[in-house]
């Protein structure tokens, strides 16, 4: 059982009473995984809905040729999970943590029976899954259509947008990727991605001396991108 104080920070559940907070929260078991764990792997059933109450997970695919792409990440307070209770369909891609994660879990059943007495979370859910679909459909086309530059500015800057908190230098980006995972999101290669962010280094765009990338000039990074 997980308390309303974390359910009231989720957007799916903010116009709700207190009285309905505490239904959802009866009914939301809480799992805890370690960094780099998969919490659902694609083609597994369906019948849980999840949502992250600590931690960040990358939403995956692999390919037939064995490559692994990121279709997006999520954070605390994102839900995944949704599409198989509604068609009963197999998971459609795998939940891999990008950090250690607490998630709250809630059975199809008393899913369902949420979504059936409150009209507004199923708005709310439209609305959420209408911009994913419209930052996923971003993505393709930015993968298809610009050069490594312009891919990697713009995942940098969608990720101070997320991930972002101001220090002194400009914006770090509290996420930790590795250059793999960050290639595995734009489409391209390790080396390309340890390349390209060198150059952004030597340009002075970004600073890389701690563990993690500090954005310093994001209008010349969004310069990069057509």
């Amino acid at each position: 059982m997980t308390d309303t104080a974390n359910l009231r920070n989720v957007p799916l559940f903010r116009d709700f009473e207190e009285a309905q907070l505490q239904q959802i929260a009866q009914t939301a078991a809480i799992r805890a995984y370690h960094k780099h764990e998969f919490i659902v792997r694609e083609g597994d059933p369906g019948g849980t809905f999840y949502i992250i109450l600590e931690g960040s997970v990358a939403v995956t695919r692999v390919a037939s040729d064995g490559r692994e792409t990121i279709l997006s990440i999520l954070k605390t307070n994102d839900f995944f999970g949704e599409m198989s209770l509604f068609d009963s369909s197999l998971r459609s891609a795998s939940i891999k943590t990008l950090s250690d994660v607490k998630v709250g879990v809630i059975d199809e059943k008393a899913f369902l029976d949420v979504l059936e007495h409150s009209p507004k979370i199923a708005r709310h859910l439209v609305t959420a899954l209408s911009q994913r679909l419209r930052a996923a459909n971003q993505l393709i086309a930015a993968t298809t259509s610009q050069d490594i530059r312009a891919r990697l500015a713009s995942l940098l800057l969608n990720l101070t947008q997320s991930f972002g908190e101001k220090v002194e230098n400009g914006t770090k980006i509290t996420l930790r990727l590795t250059n793999q995972e960050m290639a595995n999101m734009i489409g391209t290669t390790r080396e390309t991605v340890n390349r390209t962010l060198n150059r952004f280094w030597d340009e002075r765009l970004i600073d890389m001396r701690t563990s993690h990338v500090v954005v310093v000039e994001p209008e010349k990074l969004r310069s990069l991108i057509p």
